[in-house]
């Protein structure tokens, strides 16, 4: 058997060189329990971390791991919400995310820039020398802000060179874990794209065309029964590896190429990400390797399998955690005789600019936007939709779509367009307008629709007296904020005309406005301003009472 690769075995078990010197210690002070792992396969990327519990509470007591600098502040309503950047000596940063609270003397600080800048949130940088931290000082408290969806810690070290996330479990950080990965899917996908099937653990499959592998598996840890992700894959056949996949190191410049990473149709069709043993066209992910084996009986070329006829053979895949506990298991593949094609479907390409019509819409999808030559569904549905890929189509770039109005629709305003994906579900993209066209962008497909946004956010003041900030020196004055249709996308505060910093808590629908340390106590005016993403405004006051 000739062998076109060179053989790379995998040192799953031992700790990257780069992280010999860096032994940090745990940032929280309870035992460790993960809802989420590094590399973990999510919506559009790759988890740039590890997910700890915080027992189902905000207000953990947070640690610096090691000796360090306060690198960078991230305040937003989005992503990880409050955020805490530290550098440390030996080349590494660690991050903290959707937290509480920073420690006081951080937080006054915070407070003070942003409000200077007349900012709600941002990001800060102080110097090296402003806030060095020792191992094991509290610098935080742990929260539910930001993308989260339930209280934990969001933590990463990386490559303060790269910016690129490592494993934390490679540098030391111990989580009990004696359970092997589970393998719950396995699916083979023909290279046409035309054909699916699946198979179980020890069944043969019969091959007339070249095909891949598709398999759907999970991790838990000891303490928990989250469905996290596997720390490496090895597939091969007949004994000659011929794909890995290692999660040590991402990068998020190419993570959404997880859509590439994974099956997306099966993603769509199932609502479970299977990963892809084989490669698409357009996917630059280091994460993963294939290599090219020739032999009698088979052929291997970027993971897609050509069987001869007549011929079995076997295929074996190991998929590991970071414990090094495993699965192991086998499937054959039998050569079958190749049945004739007349399919012809049309397809874009996706090494070239595709520019499309239907209807009143002009489609632009760039060179590279597309994952492989894929198939491009595109159809009038009812009076007013429009089907353009129909959610099934993964866009790693965004495709322009500019929408003709009408002479009805002309003279309206507060347009903007509800894109529903495969499942239904729908969200408002604004666009921009220039006479009777309207220009949008999004780098998801589906069911497209025109509709107006003519109504104002609605405001209230929840009371006219201030509340507690958890683990906060500061007070918070609390008002209700709601759009029905485009969402709240810009709000700001005066008191007594000078700016109040708000920050806003979107999943609660919350806006709360920090009250300077400095107002005496007694009446004072609040004024608010609430914008939604079509430029309808709402505008409130209210005396306020400290």
């Amino acid at each position: 058997m000739q062998k076109i690769f060179p053989f790379i075995g995998f040192l799953l078990t031992l700790n990257i060189a780069s992280a010999q010197n860096f032994k940090p210690s745990p940032p929280l002070d309870i035992p460790l329990v993960l809802s989420g792992t590094f590399a973990e396969l999510r919506g559009n990327h790759f988890h740039g971390g590890i997910d700890i519990k915080t027992q189902g509470r905000s207000g953990l007591r947070i640690n610096a791991v090691a000796e360090g600098y306060v690198s960078r502040v991230a305040v937003s309503p989005y992503g990880y919400g409050n955020a805490l950047y530290l550098r440390h000596p030996e080349g590494y940063t660690t991050v903290y995310g959707h937290l509480n609270a920073f420690y006081p003397e951080l937080e006054k600080w915070v407070e003070n820039q942003l409000r200077d800048r007349s900012k709600n949130d941002g990001n800060l940088y102080p110097s090296p020398e402003q806030f060095k931290v020792t191992r094991g000082q509290l610098v935080a408290f742990s929260g539910n802000t930001g993308g989260s969806f339930g209280p934990h810690l969001h933590f990463e070290i990386r490559d303060t060179k790269t910016e690129e996330p490592l494993n934390p479990l490679e540098f030391g950080i111990e989580v009990k874990d004696t359970r092997k990965p589970d393998v719950r899917g396995l699916k083979w996908t023909a290279k046409d794209f035309g054909d699916m099937g699946t198979f179980e653990a020890g069944d043969t499959v019969a091959v007339n065309f070249a095909l891949g592998i598709d398999l759907f598996t999970t991790d838990k840890q000891d303490l928990a029964n989250n469905n996290n992700g596997v720390y490496s894959i090895e597939a091969s056949i007949e004994g000659q590896p011929f794909f890995t996949a290692n999660y040590k190191r991402i990068n998020f410049s190419t993570s959404r190429f997880i859509n590439a990473h994974i099956n997306y149709d099966l993603y769509c069709s199932q609502g479970v990400r299977y990963t892809r043993l084989y490669e698409l066209e357009n996917n630059p992910l280091k994460v993963t390797d294939t290599y090219e084996v020739i032999a009698p009986t088979f052929r291997a070329s970027k993971g897609w399998i050509t069987v001869a006829q007549d011929s079995l053979i076997k295929a074996d895949v190991v998929v590991k955690d970071y414990e090094g506990n495993t699965n192991t298991f086998s499937f054959y593949l039998q050569g079958d005789t190749p049945l004739p094609s007349d399919k012809n479907p049309t397809k874009l390409d996706w090494t070239k600019d595709n520019d499309l019509t239907l209807g009143p819409i002009d489609i632009h999808i760039p060179a590279g936007a597309l994952y492989k030559t894929d198939e491009f569904n595109l159809f009038k549905k009812g009076e007013d939709r429009y089907v353009i890929g129909e959610g099934w189509v993964a866009l790693q770039t965004y495709m322009t779509l500019k929408w003709t109005l009408d002479s009805t629709q002309v003279p309206g305003v507060g347009w903007f367009l509800w894109e529903a994906n495969h499942k239904g579900k729908k969200s408002a993209i604004t666009g921009e307008r220039d006479g009777a066209v309207m220009t949008f962008k999004t780098r998801s497909t589906g069911t497209y629709e025109l509709d107006q946004d003519l109504k104002k956010p609605e405001v209230s003041l929840l009371k006219t007296t201030t509340y507690a900030r958890s683990n906060s020196a500061f007070r918070e004055i609390r008002l209700r904020a709601a759009d029905d249709k485009t969402g709240v996308e810009r709000y700001s505060a005066r008191i007594d005309g000078a700016f109040a910093r708000i920050d806003f808590d979107y999943k609660k629908e919350l806006l709360k406005v920090i009250v300077p340390k400095e107002l005496a106590a007694g009446n004072h005016n609040l004024r608010v301003v609430v914008i939604d993403g079509v430029g309808n405004t709402t505008v409130k006051e209210y005396t306020i009472t400290l």
